[in-house]
């Protein structure tokens, strides 16, 4: 008969097996995910888990990354800023100790070998200022400005060479605006001239390869890069230049777009100007451009107006600034190639052939060969040329060379026409004469006000009264005008004007005598001496000295200033050195008050860096770390379901088909 065998289940058995191991498979690893959750301590331990969280992790884990550096940098941006403040104290009371003796010296109960021996004590303080102004932090140095790894202050000829540049270090604080850690020697101690910041616009050229980031742009404002609409004969074309780098970029772009109405238009640079767009539209061709609601393109590029067909219109001034690439023969009235000039410093003299120059960058490095303290830099305006004088102690002028122009074409005469009277004698400035009054009748002296007074080999002299006068300029029309108020041909006969060759002011006295050609003081004026003309000659030409050199208005030259007028047993010195050192005192106290404020900024943004840490660390916390509540709940359910589940299994592999007949 037939029989049901009693192993036979109700399913079959390789799929009862696979099912039930399975489901312990399942629950063994929860188990061990859960297991090495517990042990790391951490809900995501592979981005496979949860890759949401994972991905949130990972941005907060560079977020708390870049603010551990952050709070670093401040840390060690507050130390250093601790550390220029403690160097500022001391060189505050170096510069008060200074003052002490210099005004200790001033007056009656000093004399002569008293001075000489606060001499020693004031050259002391010197090198106590000196090795201050080099001082280390971690081997960088405090006062050198952007240059933290050069030593920024040095002896050159006899004086001290600042070789620092820029306002400061730069590293990521966190802050809105940069705030410089370390502090430029100049805002210090005076280590730079200023005066010389070139006297006329050098108006360099455009050309096809000037970079846009380099044009002031029609508005003063630079290129505003990106869309502007032109209108052809009543056709819109729109063109966006956002890709555009250079001038030539534009131009292309612009043509083309103009071409597709007008096939014979034309876009060059103005040859006229050479620093504007020029456009030729064909005849019957008229030309609008306007800037899109949002932009500022066309007026940037001076383009925005009409340009009429069958002739050229120009747009407005680029205003290019210069460059250390800026070509010689691109500067405005610029005579190329460059003849020589005469740079003197410290009493070092150096002729400089310029004839090799081609830009503005080969100008600066042949300067700086010359090794006396003298730096080319670009003005702040961006259209001219400045020349500092960075060695404290040394008096620097520029001058022109055997009649020569090129110091006037670059602007970088020291003294020249628009020179200002107040900086002659190194910031002193010039004694004029005015408003005298007569001491008997009370009334004005305009004979009182004469400055000095001019004699000629023929016998003739004449009077020259400076009242108002207040550059240069001034002074030698006064002089002329007083020369032809007595008869004299101006220039036939006598003539003033700035040196051919070197600097100061130039008499030439072509009339005929036995006479000298002087210039005498009147009234007890000391213009005559502080111009730098007092004095005479049998010859036809007097030549002044330079009063008007470029000295660095500084601590160094300061202190180096009532040294020597110490030593000189000069009382009228030491008094003016004395008042030059209240200008330094207050010049420290005010960049120990620019460095509580960056160190204040600093304290701050730490404080704040370290909350937004911590909320950082917070939320990556919710994401990443386990509760242990909870998944010790879940670890012992997923032991009963195991449990369970082995305990199933065991029951479900032994019944038969039998036992579902019962």
């Amino acid at each position: 008969m037939n029989s049901i065998s009693s192993v036979i289940g109700r399913v079959p058995n390789l799929l009862s097996s696979q099912m039930m191991v399975g489901s312990i498979n399942r629950s063994n690893s929860q188990l061990l995910q859960l297991q090495m959750q517990l042990a790391s301590g951490r809900a995501v331990n592979r981005a496979s888990e949860n890759p949401v969280a994972a991905g949130t992790i990972t941005v907060l884990d560079d977020l708390v990354e870049r603010r551990e550096q952050r709070v670093r940098n401040l840390s060690e941006a507050g130390s250093l800023l601790g550390t220029i403040d403690s160097a500022l104290s001391e060189m505050g009371d170096l510069l008060l100790e200074a003052k002490g003796v210099g005004m200790s010296q001033i007056g009656l109960g000093s004399d002569t070998q008293t001075r000489r021996n606060q001499a020693l004590v004031i050259d002391s303080i010197l090198e106590g200022m000196q090795s201050l102004g080099n001082r280390e932090y971690r081997g960088m140095y405090l006062f050198g400005g952007s240059e933290v790894g050069t030593r920024p202050f040095d002896g050159l000829l006899g004086g001290v060479q600042y070789t620092g540049s820029g306002d400061g270090m730069i590293t990521d604080l966190g802050l809105g605006s940069s705030t410089p850690v370390t502090l430029a020697g100049d805002r210090a101690f005076g280590a730079l001239s200023a005066r010389i910041e070139g006297d006329r616009d050098l108006d360099p050229g455009v050309t096809g390869d000037t970079l846009l980031a380099n044009l002031n742009g029609g508005r003063g404002l630079g290129i505003a890069a990106g869309p502007m609409i032109l209108t052809v004969n009543a056709v819109q074309v729109d063109l966006d230049l956002g890709h555009a780098i250079t001038v030539d970029d534009v131009r292309t772009a612009l043509e083309d777009a103009i071409r597709t109405v007008d096939p014979g238009a034309t876009v060059d640079i103005d040859p006229g100007s050479g620093d504007r767009f020029r456009i030729t539209p064909s005849v019957g061709f008229d030309v609008d451009i306007a800037d899109s609601i949002e932009g500022t393109t066309a007026a940037d590029l001076g383009l925005t107006g009409t340009y009429a067909g069958g002739g050229s219109t120009s747009g407005a001034d680029l205003a290019p600034r210069l460059t250390w690439n800026t070509r010689m023969d691109a500067l405005d009235g610029v005579t190329t190639p460059l003849g020589s000039l005469r740079i003197e410093n410290a009493g070092q003299v150096r002729v400089v052939d310029l004839a090799g120059v081609e830009t503005i960058g080969d100008l600066r490095d042949t300067v700086e060969l010359l090794d006396i303290g003298v730096r080319i830099e670009l003005g702040a305006s961006g259209d001219r040329i400045s020349v500092k004088n960075e060695l404290s102690g040394g008096a620097m002028s520029i001058s022109e060379v055997g009649g020569g122009a090129t110091a006037t074409e670059l602007g970088i005469r020291n003294f020249s026409a628009d020179t200002l009277l107040s900086d002659f004698n190194d910031g002193r400035g010039v004694e004029i004469r005015s408003g005298s009054v007569d001491p008997i009748s009370g009334n004005l002296d305009p004979d009182a006000d004469v400055d000095f007074t001019v004699s000629l080999h023929d016998g003739r002299a004449f009077d020259v009264d400076l009242a108002g006068a207040e550059t240069v300029q001034d002074v030698l029309g006064a002089i002329k005008a007083a020369a032809s108020g007595i008869g004299l041909a101006v220039p036939g006969e006598f003539d003033a004007g700035l040196a051919s060759d070197g600097n100061g002011i130039e008499f030439t006295d072509l009339t005929v005598g036995g006479g000298e050609l002087t210039i005498e003081r009147r009234n007890n004026s000391n213009a005559a001496a502080d111009l730098g003309i007092q004095g005479s000659t049998a010859g036809a030409t007097l030549a002044g000295t330079d009063r008007a050199t470029v000295a660095v208005d500084g601590v160094f030259g300061h202190l180096k200033a009532l040294r020597d007028a110490l030593y000189a047993d000069d009382e009228s010195g030491i008094a003016f050195a004395v008042q030059r050192l209240e200008a330094d005192i207050a010049r420290s106290t005010e960049a120990r008050a620019e460095v509580g404020v960056r160190a204040r900024r600093v304290e701050d943004a730490t404080v704040r860096e370290e909350d937004l840490q911590v909320q950082d660390l917070s939320l990556k916390s919710t994401l990443q770390d386990l509760d242990y509540t909870d998944a010790a709940i879940r670890f012992s359910q997923l032991q009963q379901q195991l449990q369970a589940g082995l305990s199933t299994a065991g029951r479900i592999t032994s019944l038969t088909l039998l036992d579902y007949l019962r």
